[in-house]
């Protein structure tokens, strides 16, 4: 049998795709006359659902005769035969005669889910709405100067006043609850739909305020006891928006209680932080289980200013329980901010924005209200919270999948910037080069290990901060350029912590592979090679004086520095031989010591100091010229 032409090829395959579209159009011919049914069988009694929906024909739906004069204009080599012909054939007929008596039932689950209407552009900004909530916010502000007001005049007595709110919150609630039922379920926009939302938020912010006033106000209810009954309140207002499924009001709830509570405390103390807390302790279950990543905002927002606003008072304020409320909120809502994350992946920009600024009062609160122990051992206790949570999303397989990696990049962000602020509060300004040196260090070889580039991004920030401070406080140039005394032990470690940095960092970078072209870049090894030869020079200075503390020490280690980088620079060159940016390293190494030699040495050093090291340096060159002549005789380097 022979093979067809191209052409014969191509035509054949028009042919296949068209019968393919003319039977999709004969099966959509078919689902449209069993949804019109009911108009051509008057027997057939249909669902309400069904009733309901009338759906809308699609624009390929053809009608028959227009299908007919449509295939009798097809070319005669793309006419389908066979069982084309005969779907062909069929899709002419009456699709009603096609289906027989009585009807069968519809296609399941086609007619009983309603399409879609658009919403129209404004919705949100009918008068009705805006009335409504505009009107439950001027009520709530009413509610508040009325206690207010009653407070400052002494209008009848506290308890007359505390139980005169709560009738008033109750009959709102109520009243809210009445024109909910009374709305038709199936208009979600319904006037009297938005005011209930409306009214059952003016109740039951009405209602928090009511024991907020009775706590701080009047001493009615203990602070355990008011904080209990508060938080039941905000439980029943958001278990009511869960019931609803009503998100304005659950947002209602929060936002009128977070706003209106320090009109009532006037002050931002642990009293206002706890209530606040509480608030976003009663929404997480339901932003959680809804997926709201507004409620999420609106609970954790008001907190985070609270305590902010909190640590700055603390300056002026000694309020010891201030701060346990500020390590609290800042617990929970780091907490909160993981349990978004992993309940809702999709919301995991709510949760980043919850993480980062749920810990950030407590980096303030510490080092202003505290002694440099308690606070350190807050900040040590916020960084382990945070490196549990970064480890179980990086390490355990169950929430590894649930947890992004943009989340768990954010925890490990969070944890080195709370580490970097522990390290500065628990020590002395002295040490901080040394510290965030060996947590550089720590942080390098945790990269090597993980292969985690976000780990190198940490260790190579650790590692410039820890660099500058060594510069500034412990290893200043001074201590190489003049004799002024040595550095001592604290002087030797940060010169061997520069130098162990500076070898480590390259190393897990190019084990990462995360840095491409690393080789050929010339920035990341100039910036190393500078540090490794400053933390030797550096360590080599300190070793010397402690040794010799005088001059002779001084010139010594000087002379140990040159050889040291000709030595160095010519293991480069012998390394070199096959590798181009080794052989690159190596010359550069060799200028910079020659440089040293005929600048600051022959300057400095006198007498035997500089014979010595022009011998020494003069002598091991010519060695490495002789070794590196040999190796190019059995090896022509690769450029």
């Amino acid at each position: 049998m022979s093979q067809p032409q191209p052409g014969e090829a191509l035509q054949l395959v028009a042919g296949e795709l068209q019968a393919i579209g003319q039977r999709l159009t004969y099966l959509g011919t078919l689902v449209h006359a069993q949804l019109q049914a009911p108009q051509q069988f008057p027997h057939y009694q249909a669902s309400p659902a069904q009733q309901q929906y009338q759906p809308v024909p699609s624009q390929h739906q053809v009608a028959p005769d227009q299908q007919a004069a449509a295939a009798q204009q097809t070319e005669p080599s793309q006419q389908p035969t066979g069982s084309e012909a005969g779907f062909a054939a069929a899709q002419q007929q009456d699709p009603a005669q096609q289906v027989g008596a009585p009807y069968p039932q519809p296609y399941p689950g086609l007619a009983q889910v309603p399409a879609p209407s658009p919403r129209p552009a404004g919705t949100g900004l009918e008068p009705s709405r805006v009335l409504a909530w505009v009107g439950a916010g001027v009520t709530l502000l009413g509610v508040v100067f009325l206690l207010v007001l009653a407070v400052q005049q002494d209008w009848l007595g506290p308890g007359a006043r505390v139980a005169g709110g709560a009738v008033l919150a109750a009959l709102l609630v109520a009243a809210g609850w009445w024109m909910h039922r009374r709305s038709a379920p199936e208009q979600p926009g319904a006037a009297g739909r938005i005011a209930g939302f409306a009214l059952a938020t003016t109740g039951f912010g009405a209602l928090f305020l009511d024991v907020v006033a009775a706590t701080a106000l009047y001493d009615y209810l203990s602070v355990p006891a008011g904080l209990g009954v508060g938080l039941a309140v905000s439980v029943a207002g958001l278990a009511l928006a869960d019931r609803w499924r009503a998100q304005p009001l659950a947002l209602g709830v929060v936002l009128s209680s977070a706003i209106c509570a320090p009109l009532i405390t006037w002050t931002v103390d642990s009293l206002l932080v706890s209530f606040l807390v509480l608030l976003q302790v009663a929404a997480t279950p339901v932003q959680v289980r809804r997926g709201w990543a507004g409620l999420a905002l609106a609970a954790g927002v008001p907190t985070v200013l609270a305590t902010l606003a909190a640590s700055v008072r603390g300056m002026w304020v000694n309020d010891s329980t201030l701060v346990a409320a500020i390590v609290v909120a800042a617990v929970l809502g780091v907490a909160v901010a993981a349990i978004t994350a992993a309940a809702r992946p999709a919301a995991d920009w709510t949760a980043i924005g919850l993480l980062i600024a749920a810990p950030t009062p407590t980096f303030l609160a510490g080092p202003l209200m505290l002694e440099r122990p308690a606070a350190g051992t807050i900040g040590g206790g916020m960084t382990a919270l945070l490196l549990a949570i970064w480890a179980v999303g990086r390490f355990t397989p169950a929430f590894r999948s649930r947890l992004s990696t943009r989340f768990v990049a954010a925890v490990g962000g969070m944890a080195a910037v709370a580490a970097v602020q522990t390290t500065l509060v628990f020590l002395d300004s002295s040490s901080w080069g040394t510290a965030l040196l060996c947590e550089a260090l720590l942080l390098s070889v945790g990269a090597f290990v993980l292969r985690s580039g976000g780990v190198l991004l940490g260790a190579t920030c650790y590692a410039a901060f820890g660099f500058l401070l060594t510069f500034i406080y412990e290893l200043p140039i001074t201590v190489l350029l003049w004799y002024h005394g040595g550095t001592g032990v604290r002087g030797l470690l940060a010169g061997l912590l520069i130098a162990l940095v500076a070898v480590a960092l390259p190393v897990a970078a190019v084990r990462i592979g995360k840095l491409a072209g690393l080789p050929e870049s010339l920035l990341p090894w100039a910036a190393s090679g500078l540090a490794l030869l400053y933390g030797t020079a550096s360590a080599t200075m300190a070793a010397c004086l402690l040794v010799h503390d005088a001059r002779a020490g001084f010139l010594t280690a000087h002379i140990l520095i040159t050889l040291s980088w000709v030595v160095a620079a010519i293991a480069l060159l012998l390394r070199g031989v096959r590798a181009k940016h080794l052989r690159i390293a190596g010359m550069v190494l060799i200028a910079v010591s020659l440089a040293k030699l005929l600048l600051f040495d022959l300057a400095t050093l006198d007498g035997v100091a500089r014979v010595i090291a022009f011998l020494c340096a003069g002598l091991i060159l010519l060695a490495a010229g002789s070794a590196y002549a040999r190796l190019l005789a059995k090896a022509k380097p690769a450029d």
